[in-house]
């Protein structure tokens, strides 16, 4: 789970800074609804790793806790629709989403460490999603005008995000070792 939160990051930090280019794949009277992206991805994020962690009731057959899961996703997403969609339209629907997946993945954890505990390290995923926060806002924070600089000091502070999980997570030295002794048995 824990290369599942970093790489789901990586993705995340690229969609958000390349946003300007990636806009363009799309008409632009869609532009509008550029709003809800980071909001659903986080979402989306929150649902892969509830995802991950709903191997504890498979394991256990105990499926039926997924079905409680999810029917207490699906009441929070309908209760926020109705009770936000009239007032602040889409962006509700991304939020209802948003809030569903994270209330589904704390239930399938806090139960699951019940049920079927797993040392999952979340020191390391709570540090990723905080050190993403982070690049996150030095990169969409200031306001550059032109178009190339700004994903210019984007491309940056992602490369350095990557150096840093290269660095801490996946030592390129290891990774080599790897390759070379795959490459050993193929000769």
């Amino acid at each position: 789970m824990k290369y599942f939160v970093i790489f789901s990051l990586v993705i995340f930090l690229s969609v958000m800074f390349y946003i300007d280019v990636i806009k363009h794949f799309v008409e632009s009277k869609y532009y509008s609804g550029l709003s809800v992206v980071p909001i659903v991805m986080l979402g989306e994020m929150f649902f892969g790793v509830y995802y991950n962690l709903s191997i504890w009731y498979k394991l256990t057959d105990k499926t039926h806790w997924g079905a409680y899961f999810s029917v207490t996703g699906c009441a929070l997403t309908v209760a926020i629709i109705i009770g936000f969609v009239p007032r602040y339209g889409f962006i509700a629907c991304a939020w209802a989403s948003f809030a569903s997946n994270l209330l589904m993945m704390l239930l399938s954890y806090f139960i699951g460490q019940k049920k079927f505990p797993v040392a999952y390290n979340l020191r390391s995923a709570l540090f990723y999603i905080s050190f993403a926060a982070v690049f996150y806002a030095a990169a969409m924070l200031p306001t550059i005008e032109s178009t190339f600089l700004r994903l210019a000091y984007r491309t940056i502070i992602l490369l350095i995000f990557i150096a840093i999980i290269i660095k801490k997570d996946l030592p390129l030295s290891t990774l080599l070792i790897f390759i070379k002794r795959k490459n050993r048995k193929n000769e």
